[in-house]
């Protein structure tokens, strides 16, 4: 199963919709670029009754991470830590309606079995952790 979980709720990953790319950028660094999409029908069985949690929102969540900068040659396994060492990220967030800052990202580990992604998200003037863990095909 996978994990795309926003407070004590998950949305699990829609791994269709998914992706996770590697770019070398020719400098000896390649560059991650992530987007991860909560699973559609997991989200509208959690909006199904009139007081949910999440019944104020119109799709699941969506988490990028683009721009991140990497030397090459880890063997394909990656131990980033805390994404606040990265300022060269240039775009970093969660869409729910809204997009909301994401921080505190003190994990982020790729390997080419799975993504481990967890951090603090800002959704309509809540602060909640996240946690996103998913396996590669």
């Amino acid at each position: 199963m996978t994990v795309f979980s926003i407070g004590d709720t998950n949305f699990e990953v829609d791994v269709a919709k998914s992706s996770i790319s590697l770019k070398e950028d020719g400098t000896g660094m390649v560059e991650l670029i992530i987007d991860i999409h909560g699973n559609d029908d997991v989200f509208m069985c959690l909006i199904e009754p009139d007081d949910a949690e999440w019944s104020w929102a119109l799709y699941p969540p969506a988490f990028f991470l683009h721009g991140l900068r990497i030397p090459q040659g880890q063997g394909g396994a990656f131990s980033i830590g805390m994404l606040d060492a990265h300022p060269e990220v240039e775009e970093s967030g969660m869409y729910m309606m809204e997009h909301g800052d994401v921080s505190a990202v003190n994990i982020i580990e790729l390997s080419a079995r799975r993504l481990l992604v967890s951090g603090m998200v800002d959704l309509c003037g809540k602060r909640l952790p996240f946690h996103i863990d998913m396996p590669r095909a």
